[in-house]
């Protein structure tokens, strides 16, 4: 029998840039089980969609469908209060759906979740099939909300236990990204055996030195420059601020550096603003949105990326772009903060630098800036540890291997 995998996204194709990263990391996942198995399919809010449709979700040229209401005079725990209800009710609605017939005549070696709230929906097809479920957890949703500032007063607790435990509880692996999410998820109850670290990972014939960034530099006016560039979303826990700080820094003694700015998002007038202020405006370019399938050429545009943190709030992510500079060989700079200097080594792949000092950030901006030799031997070895280490088939075959996943696997066969 044909076998193949199931990736559940529980979100609208959409909804906008704050899931863009999810529809890359989707993408990933199931084009991973595709190469291994033969086939795979991500199940959306919308219908079922192939890996490459999934990265177009990604573009901003492809989101935001119609206008979105304004909610500015509504309480934001009130507006928290409606999403909550809303994300219960689909999520209901999701899990009670019939499956479409595409997997219909396969054997599914296991289906993957995106955990959110309320979700079951894989849940549901994982035990119609008889296979493990594995639901991928990027942060426990209540936990994240309340460190960027989203209060739930008085049902916080009902929504975790009501929204999120569930899935977790039924799941068979619980594949979290990092170690700080992991005891998170252990705090909900989860079960110590069944957890799993599994970072993000990256496309190395996606994300990979392609010639093409000499035609970004044209078309920006970044001719005979060295360009330090930053890609992201322009949201308040990355602290681009930072990145600017730094730039002006290194900008008062080299003429010839620019900075590029690649993304658009709610933080971005504060960014333009700094700009302003530090008298760098004739140094910094904004991009504005860019197109997924346009980002390695971007890349290949920089001389230096930086990835950014603020200093004030902790790191349980797994940047899905540090691995995506590694892997188009670009000299790197990154904070000391969370997972990062224990994927990277301190001057062996990347250079580090202490979050939120925009001095430190500098003085690794300024010594990359000064040395192509040291770049490009940074660059290089950044490409080979993704391609030993952080690729999408690497964490799959990581999770087949998994002890939690052979578990699931043994259950499975003695029950039928």
């Amino acid at each position: 029998m044909k076998q193949g995998a199931v990736v559940v996204m529980p979100r609208r194709p959409s909804e906008g840039p704050p899931s863009s990263g999810l529809w890359t990391l989707a993408a990933g996942w199931a084009a991973a089980a595709r190469r291994r198995f033969g086939n795979a399919w991500i199940l959306t809010l919308d219908g079922v969609a192939t890996p490459e449709q999934a990265r177009t979700f990604a573009d901003p040229a492809a989101t935001h469908v119609g206008p979105k209401p304004r909610l500015g005079a509504v309480p934001t725990a009130l507006r928290t209060a409606a999403k909550d209800v809303v994300r219960g009710w689909a999520g209901r609605r999701a899990s009670r759906a019939g499956e479409p017939g595409e997997w219909r005549d396969y054997d599914l070696v296991f289906v993957w979740q995106h955990h959110d709230l309320f979700q079951s929906a894989g849940t549901a097809i994982a035990r119609r099939h008889r296979c493990p479920l594995v639901t991928f957890v990027d942060a426990p949703q209540v936990w994240e909300a309340a460190r960027w500032g989203v209060r739930r007063p008085g049902w916080a607790r009902l929504v975790e236990r009501y929204g999120e435990v569930p899935q977790l509880l039924a799941s068979d692996v619980i594949a979290c990204v990092s170690d700080e999410v992991a005891r998170e998820v252990r705090r909900l109850g989860a079960p110590r055996e069944r957890v799993l670290v599994v970072p993000n990972a990256v496309d190395p014939d996606q994300f990979a030195p392609n010639g093409r960034g000499a035609a970004v530099r044209e078309r920006h006016d970044l001719d005979g420059a060295t360009v330090v560039g930053w890609v992201g979303t322009f949201r308040r826990f990355q602290g681009v601020q930072t990145v600017v700080e730094a730039f002006a820094r290194v900008r008062a003694a080299r003429s010839r550096v620019r900075l590029l700015l690649v993304g658009d998002g709610a933080e971005r007038a504060p960014v333009e603003a700094l700009v302003a202020r530090l008298g760098v405006r004739d140094s910094v370019t904004f991009t504005g949105a860019v197109s997924p399938g346009d980002i390695p050429d971007y890349l290949d545009a920089l001389d230096v990326a930086v990835v950014s943190a603020r200093a004030d709030q902790g790191f349980h992510y797994s940047p899905l772009k540090l691995r995506e500079y590694l892997a188009c060989a670009r000299a790197t700079v990154a904070p000391r903060v969370g997972e990062i200097p224990h994927v990277v080594a301190d001057g062996t792949h990347a250079l580090l630098y202490e979050p939120g000092d925009a001095a430190d950030l500098a003085a690794k901006i300024d010594v990359l800036c000064s040395d192509a030799a040291v770049r490009a031997r940074l660059g290089a070895a950044g490409r080979a540890l993704v391609l030993a280490t952080a690729t999408w088939d690497i964490r799959l075959a990581e999770l087949l291997d998994s002890e939690p996943f052979r578990a699931a696997g043994r259950l499975r066969s003695d029950s039928t």
